[in-house]
């Protein structure tokens, strides 16, 4: 059986077969909740989605989660997949929709996107393709995770709230999905996390380029990420 795990900048979720379970991440260890997990249920195989930066097994950093560098290969001796919590979130849409042009543009925590990109994740050199929230922006009197002041995700997150308006936050928003339609030129895009999602509003076509079959859609999929993990370990490994 698989073991997914969704590592969130607030929530920690994982599901096994019929058990749910989540956690507030800032209360935990998450390495040492990953391997309890494991001699838990002894699963055949693991997905792991992360809300940050990873690459060929390795959580590397995260602006919204307090975490060192490291190798989980040296850790875990199932086999696993460690992966973008976007990239999971875009897989899981992307099958949901059975679109294969489609990016997850999720605003949470943090903000951030997933791409398929003809049925395929678009990762990257080092896996960080989508890191759209740390586009500069404008200019605050407080520092990112990722060492920058001016950060998109400061006004396209729950960040705003230190630093702006709502009207802030919707206009910072419809330019995120401005700028992935205008850079990706996806079929659809999907918009999702807890923030947006507790704020819904229509985006601002203003900001919108003028793609025929540009589709923009609020997410229906419960815990995408968690979903995302689990599908790419049954297809990946």
């Amino acid at each position: 059986m698989i073991l997914a795990i969704d590592i969130g900048g607030t929530f920690f979720r994982y599901k096994f077969g019929d058990v749910f379970e989540i956690k507030k991440t800032k209360n935990i260890d998450i390495i040492d909740e990953i391997l309890k997990l494991i001699k838990t249920f002894k699963p055949e195989r693991l997905g792991i989605s992360f809300a940050g930066q990873v690459f060929d097994g390795k959580i590397l950093s995260s602006p919204n989660i307090k975490v060192k560098e490291i190798d989980l290969k040296k850790l875990i001796k199932i086999p696993f997949i460690l992966e973008n919590d976007l990239n999971c979130a875009a897989v899981a849409e992307s099958r949901y929709y059975n679109c294969d042009f489609l990016v997850a543009l999720y605003s949470g925590t943090g903000l951030g996107a997933g791409i398929v990109e003809n049925g395929k994740l678009l990762r990257g050199y080092m896996n960080l393709a989508g890191e759209i929230g740390h586009i500069p922006y404008k200019e605050t009197p407080f520092v990112c995770g990722c060492g920058k002041n001016d950060c998109l995700e400061f006004f396209a997150s729950s960040k705003v709230e230190k630093v702006g308006t709502f009207e802030d936050y919707k206009e910072a928003l419809s330019k995120a999905v401005g700028t992935v339609a205008a850079l990706f030129n996806p079929q659809i895009i999907v918009l999702g996390g807890g923030y947006y999602l507790h704020h819904r509003f229509e985006i601002d076509q203003k900001y919108i380029p003028n793609f025929d079959k540009l589709k923009i859609k609020v997410t229906k999929l419960k815990d995408a990420s968690l979903s995302g993990a689990e599908i790419l370990v049954k297809e990946e490994l």
